[in-house]
């Protein structure tokens, strides 16, 4: 009984430290696809327009969130997640090898943006596939009363890579590497970097789960009203989930505005990621321990509150030296969205029903995560500065429905404790 005992811990810590190490690669291969910093910058010089601009991370979002749903009904009743995600990460890293070869064999601009646009929606897609089986992997494998411990490694170690990776940007991108094989360069480390963390997320001995009833597609869809009437805390972090997302429209055109309307210099791109990487770090180190304690609800309106000052200080920046404070801003508020609102998933769905809570919320959050399509017309008819108050008054209604979390605080709190 011991030695079972024994042999039980030693997996869920394997399998604790898989899921970080996971995160860990998997955030440093992010850096050399940043939407506002990378991809956007990119098509910008292969001559893309704002509102294509605005389409890429859109894609990146929304294209993971949108077929979650038709995932959640096929998964609900199955009691292991782990082989869907194996399958899928496959297909996502032919994806990418073909997107990082595009750029070295596609010559004419034209056509290599519409590749570029076209792969990263399957890239998306193939993660929206995967993204059920990996959420309620995590929720089997990591306590609620570490959770904030778990987001943090992954988030500060990939942070911790990162820099290296600003680092590697900088060069490349001030070297006499011709535009656009030293993005072609960039892609092809990301690339290597998500197909080793896709493997190694793979190698977790998943335990069994509770599967849920088995139903049809349409019959999971009529759920949905019945659930967002009944759980009130889900609707409400529905909403203040919806508004976060719409918050992030100008995200993408931040360093977009320092290099065309304050002149920052192209290689200080590589500057920027340094210093977002290191105010995230020093964000997810700073956020662990109230994370562990179930304090999401706190750590959210503190992001959200981050959000909101990124919004006002791009308005009024005046050199592109400015935005750098604007990037610290958004680095932290973004780190504290995305440890909270995970987190407070979890709380809020049920073990049982969790792939359905999963799916429901990533379908319902695709439409909000095209925002910065929105952003790109609106940057197109009435300049960038246009989508920071945009930006603003989202971001603002987020913190304010916030405050209506006293159940989910209190559950949150109440989980934390008992695990």
């Amino acid at each position: 009984m011991a030695n079972e005992i024994v042999k039980k811990q030693k997996t869920a810590n394997r399998n604790f430290w898989y899921g970080v190490w996971n995160g860990i690669i998997i955030n440093a291969s992010e850096i050399f696809f940043n939407s506002g910093l990378v991809l956007a910058p990119f098509l910008a010089g292969l001559g893309a327009s704002p509102v294509v601009i605005g389409l890429v991370p859109a894609l990146r979002v929304g294209g993971w969130f949108l077929p979650q749903l038709l995932v959640a009904h096929r998964l609900a009743g199955e009691p292991y997640k782990l082989p869907s995600y194996r399958r899928i990460s496959w297909f996502r890293t032919l994806a990418f090898v073909l997107l990082s070869l595009a750029t070295f064999v596609i010559s004419d601009h034209g056509w290599l943006v519409v590749a570029v646009v076209v792969l990263l929606g399957v890239v998306a897609f193939g993660g929206g596939v995967s993204g059920v089986a990996f959420t309620d992997v995590t929720g089997k494998v990591v306590p609620h009363n570490r959770l904030g411990t778990f987001w943090v490694l992954r988030n500060a170690g990939g942070g911790i890579l990162a820099l290296g990776a600003g680092f590697l940007l900088r060069w490349i991108l001030g070297s006499e590497i011709a535009f656009p094989y030293n993005f072609g360069i960039i892609l092809a480390i990301g690339t290597a970097l998500a197909a080793f963390a896709y493997w190694v997320f793979g190698l977790i001995d998943e335990p069994p789960g509770k599967p849920g009833a088995k139903e049809s597609l349409g019959h999971m869809i009529g759920r949905i009203p019945t659930l967002l009437r009944e759980n009130s805390s889900y609707r409400r972090y529905l909403r203040v989930r919806s508004f976060i997302l719409i918050a992030l429209l100008a995200d993408p055109f931040y360093a977009i505005y320092a290099q065309r309307r304050l002149n920052a210099p192209e290689g200080e791109l590589g500057t920027f990621i340094i210093v977002m990487t290191l105010a995230s770090i020093a964000a997810n180190f700073a956020l662990r321990r109230p994370a562990n304690k179930g304090r999401n609800v706190l750590i959210l309106q503190i992001g959200v509150s981050c959000l909101v000052l990124a919004s006002l200080l791009a308005f009024f920046a005046p050199t592109w030296q400015w935005i750098m404070a604007v990037l610290i801003a958004s680095a932290v508020g973004q780190a504290a969205v995305n440890i909270a609102v995970w987190n407070l998933l979890y709380t809020v769905s049920p073990e049982a029903e969790r792939p359905l809570y999963i799916g429901v919320t990533n379908t319902l959050m695709a439409l909000p995560s095209f925002a910065p399509i929105v952003a790109g017309v609106i940057v197109t008819l009435f300049g960038y500065r246009a989508t920071f108050v945009l930006a603003l008054l989202c971001g603002i209604l987020a913190l304010a429905f916030s405050f209506r979390f006293a159940d989910l605080k209190a559950l949150d709190v109440r989980l934390a404790g008992n695990d």
